[in-house]
């Protein structure tokens, strides 16, 4: 009986070439993601007075939203919060590069995908919309948010 050999370095190697290609394909793991590539983001950018009040509601349950500047989700994830409810978002940039960075928190956090919600004291993985914000966040205000997914 022969034994086989493997190159630890072809497998490495390999390793981080399916790594890359499946961050250059999206950076979350989640299968919900996947099917919300193209959010309907509305063409008016004024914030709606349910959208502040999602936003101010996650504010005061100290919800978090953990992202890195070079991921689509995230970026899409922000779109759907006009300026004006954006600000009151608790967002943590996960990667050293972007700006405002708190590596450490992420690493802390453990977190492993992007973006990434912690609402009290549950993690959600993906794109997700003002509606599930608001139902996995406990929201009782207007829910007649302009941006959908």
């Amino acid at each position: 009986m022969q034994l086989q050999r493997f190159d630890l370095s072809a497998v490495i190697i390999r390793t981080t070439a399916i790594a890359l290609l499946a961050l250059i394909a999206g950076c979350s793991s989640d299968p919900y993601a996947e099917s919300a590539l193209e959010p309907n983001i509305s063409s008016n950018r004024t914030a709606t007075t349910a959208e502040v009040g999602l936003a101010r509601h996650l504010k005061r349950i100290k919800a978090k939203f953990y992202g890195a500047y070079w991921c689509p989700f995230c970026t899409k994830q922000k779109e759907l919060f006009p300026k004006e409810a954006l600000g009151y978002i608790n967002y943590i940039e996960c990667d050293a590069g972007g700006q405002n960075p708190r590596p450490d928190l992420c690493t802390k956090a453990k977190i492993k995908s992007f973006p990434t919600w912690e609402i009290q004291g549950r993690r959600y993985s993906g794109l997700l919309s003002l509606e599930e914000l608001a139902e996995l966040s406990g929201y009782k205000g207007d829910r007649n948010f302009q941006n959908r997914i």
